[in-house]
């Protein structure tokens, strides 16, 4: 794959994310409040730890291969996506993995981290999956 259609399928990625956590959300809080099932919630999470797992399955057969490629900073990103990106999916799956009622109870701090951690993606890994980006760190 090269380096834009990886652009182009992790930022998809990262919107149909963003979609179904704004679902959840709002599921979460209809919970919250009773107007909601447990149930309900537990769908809308699968569907969206799906897309999550995806997500990181995709990033690591696609950004690693790319940036491995370039002589003068792929090592050192690749370092760093495993070291601490790594570690925020750890820190994301030991929330989304609980129960949906507990989950409704720390999704909007999720939420928030899950977005923040999206947005990092974009300014850091995504966005030096240019042609030009990575043609240039191989000379």
């Amino acid at each position: 794959m090269d380096a834009n259609d990886a652009r182009q399928l992790l930022l998809s990625q990262h919107e149909a994310i963003r979609t179904s956590l704004a679902e959840c959300l709002g599921i979460a809080r209809r919970v919250r409040s009773d107007e909601a099932t447990e149930a309900e919630l537990e769908l809308a999470l699968d569907r969206m730890r799906a897309e999550v797992y995806q997500h990181n399955l995709s990033e690591s057969e696609v950004i690693r291969p790319l940036l491995a490629s370039t002589h003068r900073w792929g090592d050192q990103l690749i370092e760093r996506m495993i070291e601490e990106h790594l570690a925020e999916h750890v820190a994301m799956w030991t929330v989304l993995n609980q129960a949906a009622i507990v989950v409704a109870l720390e999704l909007d701090s999720l939420a928030e981290d899950l977005d923040a951690h999206m947005a990092a993606e974009e300014r850091t890994f995504i966005a030096v999956l240019r042609p030009e980006v990575i043609s240039n760190h191989r000379k």
